[in-house]
Order: C-alpha cells, then structure tokens, then sequence
C-alpha cells in the first residue's frame, strides 16, 4: 500500500507556484515523512531551485481560468485519481502550510474519499460553512485539502469533477455561480453532491475546520515549526482611521494563507 501528496503547479505572470510547490513539499516531507508527486509544465520548472520530488508529471496548462483580470491556471485538478502514482493520496493546494502530522488522520477517519466542508480563520470571530451561492443551501467543499484511495467512488467522483469544469457555464447558470472564474471549491461540490445520489455523507467531510490566514493577516516565519502572524485593523471613520494590531503564534496547526505574496515572503 503506496501512500503520497499530489500538488499541482504552473507559474503565472505574478506568481511562482513551483517555488512554492518546493517550499511546500518541503514541510510535506518533514512533518508527514511522505513522498511528493508534482504536476506541472515545463515552463514552471524553469525557476526551479533544485528540490527533488519523488516524481514530476508534465501536463499542458489550461489558462482559459481568469481570476480578478489575471490567467489563474487552476483548470485539470480532476486528473489527480488519474495521474496519482499512490493507492491513497492527499491531494493539496501548493499554499497550503503543513505544520503538523494531522494530515496523517485523514486516512483514518475517511472511507475512500474525504475533504473540508466548515472553516476558520485564524485571526477573527469566523467559523461556518459557506454556501455555494446565496440562493441555494449547499453548503461548499473546499479543494485546498483532499483525500481519496483509488476506489471506484474516488473516480467517479474526478470524472464527475471534469464533466462540470468541462461544462462549467450550464451548472453555473444552474446554481447561479460567477461565470469569469472557475473554482475547483465549486466544482467538487456539485461533482459530490452528484455521484452521492444528491445526499450527504458525513463520512467524506474531515472532522475539523479548515484553517485559513485571510488578507489583513502577516505571516512570518519563526523557524520551522513557528509562525509569527500579524492582524491588521483599521477602524472605521468613527474611530478616525484607528489601527489596531493583534499577533498569534502558530504551532502544531496547519493553515492555508489566501494571500500568495504574503506566502512567497516565508518561503525565502
């Protein structure tokens, strides 16, 4: 029985991801002693600083996905059950930031397929599911953190993946969802909710929220299993502008930083 961590990458015109990948991986082997496979571009690998991965899978990007102006090229993800060389794999997000073994339960606690439904973040009141649009009740999935075995289910569930990233206008005008952006979050809802006859299997869903670092947050690294993190406020013009500065420090928790400069700046 193979056990290992798929993270897909391609660089941008703004952002590294395989240098990211590598920082990623990096933690992935110091705190979950597995093995990384990464599928990339040839382009990406081009900034690479020398990290060695257990594999490297080159596909053709898909930069059709645009995000706030930009080509984000997070297309493909539904070609992990495929393309992973590991009968159980966890499938994550290159920003995401693994600073325990936590990851490691997941097998356990799944039958064949598991991922986060509820998350927090880390520096305010914020702890819910979100819905995946306003005017329907279902609550989102989140594709930052996945974990599946190469059962029949698993596959259905990344076949169905591609059948609506593939035809992503229908079930956006269906459920209402922004046209200009694909998100695999979204996808993955409806590619569930789908092969699950339309029902809910509490099995599938990691009994603990996923952590996020929002955009007012800092993030600076201590050492390697230390985070310093920085909240921001600025009042509103009642308090004429006031700032007021919270800090935590991070230890034994994983978190997913949203903004990827502020990630960039602790892969340094």
């Amino acid at each position: 029985m193979t056990r290992g961590v798929l993270l897909f990458a391609f660089n941008s015109a703004k952002y590294d991801y395989y240098k990211m990948a590598e920082f990623t991986a990096k933690r992935i082997n110091h705190f979950l002693n597995l093995p990384v496979t990464l599928v990339t571009d040839k382009e990406s690998v081009a900034s690479s600083t020398g990290y060695n991965f257990d594999k490297i899978i080159f596909v053709e990007p898909d930069p059709s996905n645009v995000f706030q102006g930009r080509v984000w090229i997070n297309k493909g993800r539904y070609q992990a059950y495929t393309l992973s060389p590991y009968d159980e794999t966890l499938l994550l997000d290159v920003d995401y930031v693994v600073n325990s073994d936590r990851l490691l339960k997941t097998f356990d606690c799944i039958d064949d397929f598991g991922c986060h439904e509820s998350i927090s973040y880390m520096m305010y009141d914020y702890n819910k599911k979100e819905l995946i649009s306003t005017e329907h009740s279902m609550p989102t999935l989140w594709a930052t953190a996945v974990a599946f075995k190469k059962t029949n289910r698993a596959k259905q569930i990344f076949e169905c993946l591609e059948m609506v990233q593939k035809n992503y206008e229908h079930y956006g005008n269906l459920h209402k969802l922004d046209l200009e952006t694909y998100r695999n979050d979204y996808g993955l809802t409806l590619a569930w909710r789908m092969v699950n006859g339309h029902s809910y299997k509490q099995s599938d869903i990691f009994p603990w929220n996923l952590m996020h670092i929002g955009l007012k947050t800092a993030v600076y690294k201590n050492n390697t299993d230390f985070y310093d993190t920085e909240y921001t406020i600025v009042y509103d013009k009642w308090m004429r502008g006031k700032i007021k500065k919270e800090y935590i420090v991070v230890k034994d928790m994983d978190f997913h930083i949203i903004n990827k400069d502020v990630f960039l700046e602790i892969t340094k």
